[in-house]
C-alpha cells in the first residue's frame, strides 16, 4: 500500500519531498501549507502528495489516505460478496437456505438418489485384515452364478399356491420376528391380506399398472411383504438350498423396486426399512451391506431419541410406544453386535443413559421372551467389548480386579446359556453356543487391555474355540448355517485366536499335544466351514486362503522343534511370524466403513453389474412353485403338528 510505503519512509529518515504534486507540475513555489498549500487552497483544487515513485498521488493527510483506501476495500468487498463468481459464498448461501427450507422431519423418498441405492446394495464387508489385501484371481462371482441372478422368477403371488406364502409368513412371524422385532405382526397380517385381494393377487399388475387408490395400500406395504419372504425364504435352504436361495432373491429384487417406488416414507418407516435390509444382509452378505443399514438405523434411533423417555411423552398412543420400544431394542441389539465383531467404538451412550427398559414378558416359556434374552446376551458382549477392546477405564484397573470380573462374566454367561436352551423348542437362538463360544474365546484372548494371556487362559481359548467350531459343523451338517455374514467373522476370528495360541505355546509342553490337535484337527476344519460358506457368499473363501499359509507355517514350526531344526534364520523368520499373528489380533489402521471395501479389482467393479431395481415380471424363467410347495408345506414341524398339551398360554 502507498500510503503504508511514505509512512515507512518517513519513520525510516528517508528524505521526501513536501512541495504538493499540483504546484511540481506547474513548477511554482509551494508553501507546503498542511493538510493544503495556499495556492491549491487560492484554487480550490485538492492538494494532494507528490509521488516520486510515479503511483497515485495521495493526499497531503496520511490519515485521509487510509480512510480513502478502507473506503475502497469495503466497495471491492462488497461488489465481491454480491458477485456470482463467488462460488464457495453462493453455495454455502444455498445450501444454508435449504437447510431452513428442508423439513428433515417429514415424509420423503427413501432413496433420495441412485448413489443411496448403490451403497446400500453393494456386499456386506469381510473381517477388515482381509479387506486390505488384493482380491485372490478367480474368486470374484463365478459366470455361473452372473447368470443364475439373470434367472430369477417371478414373485407374482397370484400365481404362488396360498399355503405357502402363509407358511412363510407363518414362519417369519413365529420364529424371527420374536427374536428382530422390525415390523409389527398385525400390520404385516393385514397387508399380506389386502394385497392377495388387490388385482386378484397379481402382485406384477400391481408394479406395471400401479396400486389402485381404493385398496389403502401403498408400494412400502408391498416392500414389507416381499422383504419378509426373502428372508423366509432363505432360511429354507436346510430343504432345498438352490430354490430357496432363486425365490429369495426374486422376492428381495422385488421388495427394492416397490421400496424405490415408495414416494413418502416416515423417519419410523425408515427405521423399520434399515432394520429389514440389515437382517437381509446378514442372511445374504452378497445383496446389501449390514454395516450401512446397521448405522442409519442407530442415527435415525438417537436423531429421534428413541433411547430417552422424553420421547414416549409426546405419544399418547401405548401400542405405538411399545413398538418404537422394540424398534428401539432391535436396533441396539444390531448394533452392539456389529460394534463388537467389527471392533467399533460404541454408538449408543452408555446402557445407564438409555432409561427405557426392554419390554420382558413374565412368562418363562413363551417364545417372546427371546428378544429379551437375546439383549441380555449382548449387554454382555458390549461389557467385554468396552472392558477389554475400548479399554474403558473407569472399573476393572488392576490384574486381580479384571480376574474377578472375568470370573463373574463367565459365570452369568454360563447361567445366560442354561436358560436359552429353553428357546430350543421353540427353533430360536438356535445360534447360542457359537455365541457362547465366541464371547468366551475374547474373554480369554489376547486384547488391548490384557495383552499378555497365560497358558491357562489360553487353553480356555482352545475349548471355546473348539465349541464355536462344532456347532457350525452341525449347522452346516444340517444346512441351517442361515447367518453366513456372522458365520464368517466368528470363524475367521476363532482361528486367528487359535493360530495365536497355538504359536505362543510352541514352547510350552503341557499344551503342546493340544495345540497340536488344534493345528492338526480343528484349524483344518474352520477354514473347510469358510470354504463352505463361500459357496453361498464368494468372497468368504479369501478368508481360508488368507489363513492357509499362516497355518501351514505354524504346523512348520511345530516340526522344526520336533527335529531340533532351529537356527538364525528360523528364529528371524518366527519373529517375523510372531509380528503377523500380532497384526491379525490387533489390525492396525481407523476401523473406517470406507476401508473395508478397499479389496475390490477394477475387474470386479468393471464386471458386476450395478444393482438392478427393475421389477421381476413373469416374462423370467419361474421357479417350480409347486415344487417349491413341497418343501414348504413341512417347513416349520414344531409348528405345524404342535400338540394341545405344548400349547403356552400368554395372559395378557
Amino acid at each position: 500500500m502507498t500510503a503504508l510505503r511514505d509512512l515507512q519512509l518517513a519513520v525510516s529518515g528517508r528524505r521526501s519531498s513536501k512541495v504538493c504534486a499540483r504546484c511540481r507540475r506547474r513548477k511554482t513555489k509551494c508553501d507546503s501549507g498542511y493538510p493544503s498549500c495556499g495556492a491549491c487552497t487560492k484554487a480550490g483544487a485538492v492538494c494532494r502528495g507528490y509521488d516520486s515513485n510515479g503511483h497515485q498521488d495521495l493526499p497531503r493527510s496520511l490519515v485521509k489516505a487510509l480512510e480513502d483506501q478502507v473506503a475502497e476495500l469495503e466497495r471491492q468487498a462488497s461488489s465481491l460478496h454480491h458477485s456470482p463468481a463467488n462460488i464457495t459464498l453462493a453455495l454455502t448461501s444455498r445450501l444454508a437456505q435449504a437447510t431452513l427450507l428442508a423439513d428433515i422431519s417429514g415424509p420423503r423418498p427413501f432413496f433420495l438418489s441412485d448413489i443411496t441405492s448403490s451403497v446400500l446394495l453393494r456386499p456386506s464387508c469381510l473381517p477388515l485384515v482381509v479387506c486390505n489385501v488384493k482380491k485372490i484371481d478367480g474368486s470374484g462371482s463365478r459366470p455361473e452364478d452372473q447368470n443364475q441372478q439373470q434367472r430369477l422368477s417371478s414373485t407374482n403371488l397370484g400365481r404362488i399356491p396360498y399355503a405357502a406364502i402363509e407358511q412363510m409368513i407363518s414362519n417369519y412371524t413365529n420364529i424371527h420376528l420374536p427374536q428382530y422385532p422390525c415390523v409389527s405382526e398385525q400390520h404385516l397380517s393385514n397387508a399380506v391380506s389386502r394385497l392377495l385381494i388387490v388385482l386378484n393377487g397379481d402382485t406384477d399388475a400391481a408394479l406395471s399398472l400401479g396400486i389402485p387408490a381404493s385398496s389403502g395400500l401403498t408400494h412400502y406395504d408391498y416392500f414389507i411383504v416381499f422383504i419378509v419372504l426373502a428372508v423366509s425364504s432363505l432360511t429354507l435352504t436346510w430343504k432345498n438350498e438352490h430354490q430357496a436361495r432363486t425365490a429369495s432373491d426374486a422376492f428381495f429384487d422385488t421388495a427394492l423396486h416397490h421400496l424405490r417406488l415408495a414416494p413418502e416414507v416416515t423417519d419410523i418407516h425408515r427405521l423399520q426399512t434399515y432394520l429389514l435390509l440389515a437382517h437381509y444382509a446378514n442372511l445374504n452378505p452378497n445383496k446389501a451391506d449390514n454395516w450401512i443399514c446397521i448405522w442409519n438405523a442407530t442415527r435415525i434411533v438417537l436423531d429421534l431419541g428413541l433411547h430417552k423417555q422424553a420421547s414416549e411423552v409426546l405419544l399418547q398412543d401405548q401400542e405405538e410406544v411399545r413398538f418404537r420400544n422394540k424398534l428401539l431394542w432391535c436396533t441396539y441389539g444390531m448394533e452392539r453386535s456389529l460394534s463388537a465383531t467389527v471392533r467399533l467404538p460404541l454408538a449408543f451412550p452408555e446402557e445407564a443413559s438409555i432409561t427405557i427398559s426392554h419390554h420382558s414378558i413374565s412368562d418363562a416359556d413363551t417364545k417372546h421372551a427371546s428378544a429379551s434374552h437375546l439383549y441380555r446376551f449382548r449387554a454382555l458382549e458390549t461389557e467385554v467389548h468396552r472392558t477389554l477392546y475400548l479399554q474403558d477405564g473407569s472399573t476393572h484397573r488392576s490384574r486381580s480386579e479384571l480376574n474377578s470380573w472375568m470370573v463373574d462374566v463367565t459365570r452369568r454367561l454360563d447361567a445366560w446359556l442354561e436358560r436359552a436352551k429353553d428357546f430350543s423348542k421353540y427353533q430360536m437362538l438356535e445360534f447360542r453356543m457359537v455365541q457362547y463360544g465366541l464371547l468366551l474365546a475374547r474373554l480369554f484372548r489376547p486384547s488391548p487391555r490384557l495383552e499378555s494371556r497365560t497358558p491357562e487362559e489360553r487353553e480356555k481359548c482352545f475349548d471355546a474355540c473348539s465349541i464355536l467350531v462344532e456347532d457350525y459343523q452341525h449347522q452346516t451338517k444340517r444346512r441351517r448355517l442361515f447367518y453366513p455374514w456372522h458365520g464368517v467373522h466368528n470363524l475367521f476370528e476363532a482361528a486367528v485366536i487359535m493360530l495365536e495360541s497355538c504359536w505362543a505355546l510352541r514352547d510350552y509342553e503341557p499344551l503342546r499335544h493340544r495345540a497340536r490337535h488344534i493345528l492338526a484337527v480343528t484349524l483344518p476344519d474352520c477354514l473347510a466351514l469358510l470354504n463352505k460358506v463361500g459357496e453361498s457368499w464368494q468372497d468368504a473363501a479369501l478368508c481360508s486362503a488368507y489363513l492357509s499359509p499362516i497355518l501351514d507355517e505354524a504346523s512348520r514350526a511345530y516340526s522344526d522343534r520336533a527335529l531340533a531344526q532351529i537356527d538364525p534364520a528360523r528364529i528371524e523368520a518366527e519373529c517375523l511370524m510372531t509380528e503377523k499373528l500380532r497384526k491379525l489380533l490387533f489390525p492396525e489402521g481407523p476401523l473406517l466403513w470406507e476401508s473395508r471395501m478397499s479389496f475390490e479389482t477394477d475387474q470386479n467393479s468393471a464386471t458386476d453389474p450395478a444393482p438392478s431395481l427393475e421389477p421381476v415380471m413373469s416374462g423370467m424363467k419361474d421357479v417350480d412353485w409347486d415344487a417349491f410347495w413341497e418343501y414348504v408345506q413341512d417347513l416349520s414341524p414344531i409348528w405345524t403338528d404342535i400338540q394341545p398339551s405344548d400349547t403356552v398360554i400368554v395372559a395378557g
